[in-house]
Formats: C-alpha cells, structure tokens, sequence
C-alpha cells in the first residue's frame, strides 16, 4: 500500500477513535502558508489541533517520534493562523491542545 493511502485510512480512524471520545470534528487537512493540521477538532470548549502518525509496523521506532521541532514550530504557526480566522468568526478557545495520534499496523505471517 502506498504512504498517501495509508495515511488516508490512517487519519479516518483518527477521525472515528476522537469521535468516540466525544470530540467535533472542525476541519480535516486544513491548510495554509504555514503549513497543514490533519485534524481539528473540538471538545468541552477546548481546541485540538491533531496530528495523525500512521506507519506500517516500528522499524523506524514510534510514529511521533518523527515530529522533530522544525515540524512543531510549523503546527503552531498553522494553529495560530486557524486561531486567528475562527477569532474573526466571533469564536475564541478556552484552551488548545496539541495532541499526536499514533496509527500502528503489523502483519505477522506464520504467527503461530
């Protein structure tokens, strides 16, 4: 399977694991200058800027390990840039949270 399908199944389940937590999906794949959030969501007045990490197994070690700092600053700066557009809007946050969603599929052949 290819990287872009698996990290397509990989941010539906994301969707669907926070929906069961009793998130609102705001925006998937939201995007600007700045950069692009897999996934905003909303829950209890607080705002949810979710990156989703979908690999095939840990030969690379943990999916969210690969969210180095250069990665980090883009997600605020793209967060900040919803943030100041939904203030536009009349919408402001009580709080926001940065949060990781790992994804981890393994096929063990001849498993016992």
């Amino acid at each position: 399977m290819d990287r872009k399908k698996l990290g397509e199944i990989g941010e539906n389940m994301a969707a669907e694991l926070l929906r069961g937590k009793g998130y609102d999906i705001l925006r998937r794949n939201y995007r600007c200058r700045e950069g692009e959030i897999d996934i905003i969501a909303e829950r209890y007045g607080e705002l949810c800027f979710v990156e989703v990490k979908t690999r095939q197994g840990f030969d690379f070690g943990r999916p969210c390990e690969s969210i180095n700092d250069e990665k980090k600053r883009h997600i605020r700066r793209t967060a900040d840039r919803y943030i100041e557009e939904m203030k536009r809007r009349g919408y402001f946050p009580r709080r926001v949270d940065f949060q990781v969603i790992e994804i981890v599929t393994e096929h063990h052949v001849n498993a016992f």
